[in-house]
């Protein structure tokens, strides 16, 4: 997945959360956000599930 938008989490410094749009999903239009830990130089999925909005929060990157 390459992601639309990367942002940091406001409760934890160390999880980035990544946004990709898919127009069309079983439901409606959505994004995707896959929550990513980084501990010790390495970055793990905390979870992932479909949302309506991006989460307020400072952005790191934006495609």
């Amino acid at each position: 997945m390459t992601p639309d938008r990367i942002k940091k989490s406001k409760h934890d410094s160390e999880v980035l959360l990544y946004y990709k749009l898919y127009e069309q999903t079983p439901v409606t239009k959505k994004y995707l956000l896959v929550a990513v830990k980084i501990e010790n130089g390495e970055g793990f999925i905390l979870t992932s599930f479909f949302t309506d909005k991006i989460k307020a929060g400072e952005t790191k990157w934006e495609r």
